[in-house]
């Protein structure tokens, strides 16, 4: 027999509304939403205000309430909650990448010395059933890379970019008008989200956990139409990409625009739409495609956790049991390493801000248009070394292997 769930709800906007009305409209056997906390009394909802609690005590402290979901924007907040809810012997459904990244290892030691899951497919690529999949697909299929478009407001850019040419600016406007973009999009821009994601993939995909300050990120703040041409005339594409690659067991990992031949499926993905390239022994390269943001999409990935539980379902975290207990396994030992030399396309108006950029090795320099662009070749780690101490306003691009 399913264990009966009662839930608590933390957070009704966007998420939080969209999983409100998809369980109103499922009437899932043994599932019942007892109660909501929202912050703000003042705000207008979609219902009535006598639905609501103010104090996060109404769910923490309630015995009754033995699955929290935490569907808030703040990190902070969201740390406070979960944690409380985890210590309190509830179960945890989350969407908070943020939160996620910064305490991963805590959180998920505490809630497996409390014999409680925490559950977080919807934190990675919305409703595309990623962390799933390769738990459950990918057991004991060894995983050679993971390739990610993760964050729909950067995927919406380059492809307007692609399909014309214009100012950063005016698409930026464009996409929040949309509601493809926040008001302060900067996590998104400069790849910020797509960082959190990828630390999160990466610790199911290869059992390695990674520091946010490890990753580098680069976004697309900078990018201008003389790169989209650039790419055009060389029959390539321009994604941002949370790129992870196990190599002789050292994985690279970063997230970064990256030029992509336009004959790759990846390519296609379109507008706000996310993807994630599995490459893997047995499977070989799988490309799970769908939306990546959204009200209803993301209350999907919420709903799957949330049924889950009906089950017992707890993440095994197959990829980090073999690394720790089976020595003889192929993911066993995988160190991060940010030696590897990657091919990368630097560019500005200026030349002069082109200048305290230094690759190992020198491939090209050029002009398109007014544009200023060099190419060579240099270890992520250096990379991420000059970009902490510049303040060009240059693009960057990686060309993958």
């Amino acid at each position: 027999m399913p264990q009966e769930l009662t839930i608590g709800l933390f957070g009704f906007g966007s998420v939080g509304s969209g999983i409100y009305h998809v369980l109103k409209k499922k009437n899932i056997p043994n599932l019942n939403l007892k109660t909501i906390v929202v912050k703000n009394p003042e705000k207008p909802r979609s219902i009535s205000a006598k639905h609501f609690s103010y104090r996060p005590e109404d769910i923490l402290d309630d015995r009754k309430i033995n699955v929290v979901l935490e569907l808030i924007d703040d990190a902070d907040a969201a740390y406070f909650i979960v944690k409380q809810a985890l210590k309190n012997h509830k179960h945890v459904v989350t969407a908070n990448k943020k939160m996620l990244a910064h305490h991963f290892e805590e959180l998920v030691t505490l809630a497996q010395k409390q014999g409680v899951s925490l559950l977080y497919e919807a934190s990675v690529c919305g409703s595309i059933p990623v962390i799933r999949t390769l738990e459950e697909s990918f057991d004991y299929d060894t995983v050679n890379s993971l390739k990610a478009i993760s964050n729909g407001t950067c995927n919406y850019i380059l492809t307007r970019l692609f399909q014309q040419p214009q100012p950063f600016e005016d698409i930026i406007t464009d996409a929040q008008k949309h509601g493809f973009a926040e008001s302060d999009p900067t996590l998104d821009i400069d790849g910020w989200d797509s960082k959190y994601k990828l630390i999160i993939s990466n610790y199911h995909a290869f059992g390695v956990l990674n520091r946010t300050e490890d990753i580098l990120n680069v976004g697309v703040r900078h990018v201008k139409p003389e790169d989209i041409e650039f790419a055009k005339e060389k029959d390539l594409s321009i994604k941002l990409i949370g790129h992870s690659k196990v190599v002789d067991g050292k994985l690279e990992a970063y997230v970064a625009p990256q030029f992509i031949p336009t004959s790759e499926p990846i390519t296609s993905i379109a507008f706000e739409n996310n993807a994630v390239e599995i490459n893997a022994d047995f499977a070989h390269q799988q490309l799970l495609q769908g939306k990546g943001a959204g009200s209803v999409p993301t209350a999907s990935a919420v709903l799957s956790d949330v049924t889950s539980l009906l089950k017992d379902y707890a993440y095994p975290y197959s990829k980090a049991r073999q690394n720790t207990i089976e020595p003889t396994s192929a993911n066993h030992d995988i160190r991060f390493d940010d030696e590897k030399l990657i091919k990368v396309y630097i560019s500005a108006y200026d030349r002069a801000d082109l200048q305290p950029f230094k690759f190992k090795t020198d491939l090209v320099c050029g002009t398109q248009k007014q544009l200023q662009y060099k190419i060579g070749n240099i270890s992520i780690k250096n990379l991420k070394q000059q970009l902490m101490h510049s303040n060009s306003k240059v693009f960057i691009a990686v060309f993958p292997d």
